[in-house]
C-alpha cells in the first residue's frame, strides 16, 4: 500500500499548527498501538491522517510544495507522535525525512518523483548492500536491502550499494574496491521479502527489499561521499541550508526523535497513573512511594537532559549550515557521539520507569511493556550504537585515526 500526499494549495501552515495537528493525533495512536503491533504496520487511518495533518512536507523542499522546517522542528514534530505510537513515529520519521535526502538528488530525480505525483513517499536502507554494475547511461542494480522501514507507504526508495570499478580495458573489476553510491528506483521494482517478526517496533514493518537486475539512470544516482560532505546535485535547486547538512551525522535525528518521544509520553503516562494507583499491600497510593518519587525524578532529568543535548546539537548545526555552509568534522563527530549518549539516558529512563509501573507493567495491554520494547529495539540500531560512536569519537579527541568513521 502507497500512500499520496495531499498537496495543499495557498500558504504553508506554520510550525505550531503543525506541532498542534501532531498533538492531536496522539490519543488515536495510543489506541491503535496495540492492533499496530499485532498487523506489524502502521495502520491505514493513521496513515491518512498524517497524510491530512501534511506532516510529510516538513523537510520537503520548496520547490515541490514543502515546507523546509530545520532540525528541531522536524525532532519535536517526530518526537510528539512517539508519545502515541514509537512504531508510527519511527516509519513517519524516516520516510518525512527522505524527502531531505532526495532534495540533494539531481533535479531530474525529484522531477521523476513528484511531478508525476508530488504527495509521492519516499523510504531508503542506507547501509551498503549489493551491487551496482556500468550500463550505458546509468548502472544495473542488484541485492538485498534489510530493515526497509517505511516500504509498506513508500512510492520510491534510496538504497546504498557500491559502484563496480572499471578499468582502463574498459572491463569491469571486481566490486570489493567500488566507490558507495546511492541510487533511487521506484518501489514497484522492488521485491518485499516479509521479514519483519520482532519483539519491539513491530508496527515499523522494516522488511527486506530485493532488486533483481534494476536498471538506475545516471540522473538516480548519488555518491556517498557527496552527502556525507552535505553536497548533492540538487543543491543547485534546492538553497535553503537544511539542505547542507550532512546525511552521515543528521541522518540518525531520524530514529532517535522517535525514542525521545517515547520516553516523554512513558514519563506522562506514569505520573498519571501513578497519582491514581494504589498500593495492594499498603492501600495507599503509589505516588507517595519514596521509591516511586525517586525513579520518576531520575528518570524526568534523564529524559529532560536528552531533549537538551540533542537540541543543543540541532540548533548547532543549524546555524553553522547557514553561517558558514558546513559542519566540520570536529562538530559531525561530536553530534553522533551524543546523539548515542542520549539513546543511553532514554534507556535508562525507560528502564527506570518500567520499574515503577510493577507487575502490572508487564501486560500487554499496558503502555509500559510495549515502551520498554519499542525503546530497547531503536536503541540496538547500529546507527546509535554507544560502542561505535563513543569509541570514533575517544579516538578522534586522542588524535588516533577513527577506525570507523561513521559521521
Amino acid at each position: 500500500m502507497t500512500a499520496s500526499v495531499a498537496v495543499s494549495g495557498g500558504p504553508a501552515p506554520s510550525f505550531d499548527e503543525l506541532m498542534r495537528r501532531a498533538s492531536a493525533l496522539v490519543p488515536a495512536l495510543r489506541e491503535r498501538a496495540q492492533s499496530a503491533e499485532n498487523n506489524r504496520r502502521v495502520p491505514e487511518q493513521t496513515i491518512r491522517e498524517l497524510v491530512a495533518a501534511q506532516l510529510f512536507d516538513i523537510q520537503k523542499p520548496a520547490a515541490f510544495g514543502g515546507f523546509e522546517l530545520g532540525l528541531c522542528e522536524f525532532i519535536d514534530v517526530v518526537a510528539m507522535l512517539g508519545r502515541g505510537c514509537a512504531s508510527t513515529a519511527w516509519v513517519y520519521g524516516v520516510t518525512a525525512e527522505r524527502s531531505w535526502l532526495l532534495a540533494k538528488f539531481a533535479a531530474q530525480a525529484q522531477r521523476d518523483v513528484w511531478d508525476a505525483n508530488p504527495g509521492a513517499l519516499v523510504t531508503s536502507s542506507i547501509t551498503a548492500d549489493g551491487t551496482a554494475m556500468e550500463a550505458p547511461g546509468g548502472v544495473r542494480v542488484r541485492g538485498t536491502w534489510h530493515f526497509v522501514s517505511g516500504i509498506d507507504i513508500a512510492d520510491w526508495c534510496v538504497f546504498c550499494t557500491s559502484r563496480a570499478p572499471v578499468a582502463a580495458s574498459g572491463m569491469v573489476q571486481g566490486t570489493a574496491s567500488g566507490k558507495l553510491i546511492y541510487v533511487l528506483v521506484p518501489r514497484s521494482d522492488c521485491e518485499v521479502i516479509d521479514t519483519w517478526h520482532v519483539a519491539g517496533l513491530a508496527a515499523t514493518g522494516s522488511r527486506d527489499a530485493k532488486l533483481h537486475d534494476v536498471f538506475v539512470p545516471e540522473h538516480r544516482i548519488v555518491p556517498v561521499q557527496e552527502l556525507k560532505e552535505g553536497r548533492g546535485p540538487g543543491l543547485q535547486l534546492n538553497h535553503a541550508p537544511l539542505y547542507r547538512l550532512p546525511l552521515i551525522a543528521v541522518n540518525p535525528y531520524a530514529i532517535l526523535a522517535p525514542l525521545l518521544g517515547v520516553a516523554e509520553g512513558a514519563l506522562e503516562q506514569t505520573l498519571l497513573g501513578a497519582r491514581a494507583r494504589r498500593m495492594v499491600t499498603t492501600g495507599r497510593a503509589a505516588a507517595e512511594q519514596q521509591s516511586v518519587q525517586l525513579r520518576i525524578a531520575e528518570a524526568a532529568a534523564e529524559i529532560d537532559a536528552a531533549r537538551a543535548l540533542i537540541m543543543q546539537d540541532c540548533r548547532e548545526a543549524m546555524a553553522a549550515v547557514t553561517d558558514v555552509g558546513e559542519l566540520s568534522i570536529e562538530q559531525r563527530i561530536r553530534v553522533r557521539r551524543n546523539q548515542s549518549f542520549a539513546t543511553r539516558m532514554l534507556v535508562a529512563a525507560i528502564d527506570r520507569l518500567f520499574a515503577v509501573a510493577g507487575g502490572r507493567g508487564i501486560y500487554l495491554d499496558h503502555y509500559m511493556q510495549r515502551a520498554f520494547r519499542d525503546v530497547h529495539a531503536g536503541a540496538s540500531h547500529l546507527g546509535l550504537s554507544w560502542d561505535n560512536c563513543g569509541t570514533m569519537w575517544g579516538q578522534h579527541a586522542l588524535g588516533l585515526d577513527v577506525t570507523t568513521p561513521a559521521y
